[in-house]
């Protein structure tokens, strides 16, 4: 393989699509065996933290990867097929099981399971998915073991929000962020993971278009949605938004956004989530005003966002942005949802 300098050109994780600085650090650091003893990995969901993980545990169980012309890990060795497969008993995965929340029992198996030797692997990995649903009881319990494990554990805390962890616990272990891969690496990857993916892009590109918008640049989210019956409800949060927006950008009849309205839910955890979906939609719009250019998170269709943004002036959209977010903070607080609705067309000046 061809050099560098002094130093080895390889491949680290080579099978992650996208991360490469994080994954090239990670990997360096197993290499030298600077790896920390706990690592808290946050990104949102469907960036990879899961993947990410798990190829951490297999370069530690590499059994070829201080060969200098060799990946990291390799992902052929016996080790590495055993830790990426899933079928290592040393590799173990803690979560919440359906549950809201990660409670104290979860972490009492932990802290009895560490002491227990590793079985074929030089160590344990304990991956802790959801880490910040942990309740405080249950970090507090955790904390004890995070402080002083045996020397072959490692703890791979994934998280959507190092924030909801206890200051003790994120002083004990360094912060590594996963970042969203590009729309473009995104649908590449998909379409040669799944022929799902490849085939709507050919026969339906307007929904693919979508299903990537969708995906918020979450690779585990993409695949999730090439299931019809796991994208059916995104599509018709996706289309109430848009259709809230054509309504509440077109003056003519301003008696239009009642249905629209009448549309959104009255449960709390889905009109979160159309609320989001709908300030997702509504910020595009602003950034618009800024830079016909400018990068969208969630219009698959630029120029049907780009004459939506036109029949507005800034003011209005700033002061429906602004409606948006008032909205998810009441409904976060228990409001009433029809009254949360109405103040939102109200503050809009919808109505």
């Amino acid at each position: 393989m061809s050099r560098n300098g002094d130093e080895d050109v390889r491949q680290y994780m080579s099978r992650i699509v996208g991360n490469r600085k994080l994954c090239e650090k990670l990997c360096r650091d197993v290499l030298a065996d600077k790896l920390s003893h706990a690592l808290i990995i946050e990104g949102a969901r469907g960036t990879g933290k899961h993947t990410v993980a798990l190829n951490i545990a297999a370069a530690l169980a590499c059994t070829e990867k201080h060969r200098p012309d060799g990946d990291v890990p390799c992902g052929v060795c016996r080790g590495c097929r055993k830790v990426l497969e899933g079928k290592s008993p040393d590799v173990i995965t803690v979560g919440c099981g359906g549950k809201a929340t990660l409670g104290v029992d979860a972490v009492r198996f932990l802290r009895e399971d560490v002491h227990t030797v590793p079985n074929d692997l030089d160590f344990k990995v304990y991956m802790i998915e959801d880490a910040d649903k942990m309740t405080i009881q249950a970090q507090n319990a955790f904390l004890l073991t995070l402080e002083e494990p045996p020397a072959f554990v490692r703890f791979m805390l994934l998280c959507e929000s190092a924030d909801l962890l206890l200051e003790t616990i994120r002083s004990r272990a360094p912060v590594l962020r996963t970042e969203p891969v590009s729309n473009e690496d995104l649908e590449k990857y998909i379409c040669e993971a799944d022929r799902r993916a490849a085939q709507m892009k050919l026969s339906s590109p307007a929904e693919f278009s979508e299903l990537i918008m969708a995906a918020s640049h979450g690779i585990g989210r993409a695949l999730e949605y090439l299931d019809p019956k796991a994208f059916a409800p995104v599509k018709e949060m996706r289309e109430l938004a848009r259709s809230f927006v054509n309504e509440a950008t077109d003056t003519s009849d301003p008696r239009r956004i009642f249905p629209i309205l009448s549309r959104f839910s009255q449960k709390r955890d889905i009109l979160a989530k159309q609320l989001a979906c709908l300030s997702t939609a509504v910020n595009d719009l602003i950034m618009l005003k800024k830079s016909d250019s400018a990068p969208l998170s969630f219009f698959a269709d630029r120029n049907r966002a780009i004459e939506l943004c036109d029949r507005s002036s800034s003011t209005f959209l700033y002061d429906l942005g602004s409606a948006v977010l008032t909205a998810i903070d009441s409904n976060s607080r228990n409001a009433n949802v029809r009254l949360t609705l109405i103040k939102l067309a109200c503050d809009a000046k919808l109505i």
